[in-house]
């Protein structure tokens, strides 16, 4: 795992700060908007995102791969092109025909913001490209800023639209213009590399095109299938029941999301930069696998345990009485989330790997698996039990994922399994005087403190028992903090 927790510290340390003030601005856009608003910003961001998927062809995934940047700058050209004719051809189609999809979703007032939509898909793509090309060339401090650039920007644009005049229109404008500005900045990582665009060739692009053509035939039908199966809740929920609870389920979904996105996003970029990088050098990945999955389980799992038992106060508190059923929902996904946690840095396995056709067998299943849970929870009309039993399903296929990219990998089942069990029964076990609070109904402020101690006390617990993770924190730390402090620390032993 050498670098590999200080490349993701390049990628959060210094843009915490910004990306908790995005964070923190969500309660002010929650009293500016309605559950409804939420809801219809929900269902373009929707179509929108299962829009972005397709439009590179999956070739932004090969990206990564070649061994010669003159290779992987075609590569990024191709996208290109790909990107700019697909949401050209998504605009006429959303446009063109937007009273219908507006019916179809019984939600009238979407119809007229289908005119942003293929901005948001072409600068949502180019975003998505510019990362892989950032993260090959290790340019881990531009992507950073990037992504905070995306936040602050989009959360900017929409408390100034809610203030002005709150509708869905000041929600979806900000999300394009948070794109646009993060594109602009990161378009500044491409400096260096003008050189190689003179080696761009449409010879060379078509040459990658065909080579890497399970990318876009089975890539795309599986990252189509895993968009769909990620945004068919909304889809469904916005058929079966109204935009409110849509909305509601929006709000919960980022919140649980947007925290765990933070760690979750760098430790996907750096682990598939490394994965690839292993897998040319050695031709294995299982070394990597093994070190980083386990401590995905076990940084991961202690905050989806207490997040769990305090959703629904923190929702009534962050963001006003009216958003408590947001904070219900939150608590039922809480188990699934954290599966797609643990899963999602490995995913990219599956290009590394190449098992394209196994990436779309899972999605193909995952997206049937949603439509009955969705279908039969929307003729019951309850939207509680629905996703009680969308999380089931959710924990089971996304754990089932993970399993198979653990045991393709050659890293085994056995540390992965025990790391789960062990660190779930400690991270009870430390919260149980969370749970005792949570029973005598002792005040939010008070359980807060309770749940900083505990927190305070399971990571000390995994600094002290995890090896590999103490040597690598405290690598970093020997950069960061003068020579004469770091006495105590070597008398402790923690160097070791």
């Amino acid at each position: 795992m050498a670098s590999f927790l200080g490349n993701i510290f390049k990628l959060t340390t210094g843009t915490m700060i910004a990306q908790v003030t995005g964070i923190i601005l969500i309660p002010v856009i929650t009293r500016l908007y309605s559950p409804e608003f939420f809801g219809v910003n929900q269902l373009f961001l929707s179509i929108g995102t299962v829009a972005v998927v397709v439009s590179s062809l999956s070739y932004d995934y090969v990206i990564m791969l070649p061994k010669t940047d003159e290779e992987s700058i075609n590569a990024f050209a191709l996208c290109t092109v790909c990107i700019l004719g697909v949401s050209a051809a998504i605009g006429a189609v959303f446009i063109g025909f937007g009273d219908w999809f507006a019916a179809f979703f019984e939600t009238p007032m979407i119809a007229e913001y289908f005119i942003w939509l293929p901005v948001f898909v072409a600068l949502s793509s180019i975003f998505a490209i510019l990362n892989e090309w950032l993260s090959r060339k290790v340019q881990y401090g531009v992507l950073s800023r990037g992504i905070v650039v995306n936040s602050i920007s989009t959360r900017t644009v929409q408390i100034g639209g809610g203030l002005v005049a709150a509708s869905p229109l000041g929600l979806i404008l900000g999300s394009v213009a948070g794109m646009g500005f993060a594109v602009l900045y990161m378009l500044r990582g491409l400096t260096e590399d003008v050189e190689l665009l003179k080696t761009v060739r449409v010879k060379r692009m078509k040459d990658i095109a065909v080579r890497y053509r399970d990318f876009a035939i089975y890539g795309s039908a599986g990252g189509l299938a895993n968009s769909l199966s990620w945004e068919l809740p909304a889809f469904m929920l916005a058929y079966f029941f109204n935009p409110a609870i849509l909305g509601y389920y929006a709000l919960a979904m980022m919140a649980v999301r947007l925290p765990m996105g933070m760690v979750g996003t760098a430790i996907s970029q750096v682990f598939y930069q490394k994965a690839s990088e292993e897998k040319n050098r050695t031709g294995s990945v299982k070394s990597v696998v093994r070190e980083i999955h386990t401590r995905l389980i076990s940084i991961g799992i202690f905050p989806f345990v207490v997040f769990t038992i305090l959703a629904e106060d923190l929702f009534a508190f962050v963001f006003g009485a009216d958003w408590l059923t947001a904070g219900t929902y939150a608590m039922l996904l809480a188990p699934w989330i954290f599966t797609v946690f643990i899963f999602s840095p490995i995913s990219s396995l599956f290009g590394v790997l190449e098992r394209q056709r196994s990436y779309l067998s899972f999605e193909i299943l995952t997206l049937l698996t949603w439509a009955i849970i969705f279908y039969v929870g929307g003729i019951t009309g309850d939207p509680i039990a629905t996703l009680a039993l969308f999380s089931i399903g959710g924990t089971l296929i996304w754990g089932s994922k993970a399993a198979y990219l653990v045991r393709v990998s050659g890293a085994g089942y056995r540390d992965s399994t025990l790391s789960l069990i062990r660190h779930l029964l400690l991270s009870i076990a430390i919260s149980v005087p969370l749970i005792g609070g949570k029973f005598l109904d002792l005040p939010l402020i008070i359980l807060l403190g309770i749940a900083g101690m505990t927190a305070i006390a399971y990571y000390l617990l995994l600094f002290f028992t995890d090896t590999l993770v103490r040597r690598e924190l405290m690598g970093m730390a020997q950069g960061l903090i003068p020579a004469k402090h770091l006495d105590w620390m070597e008398r402790l032993g923690l160097f070791r």
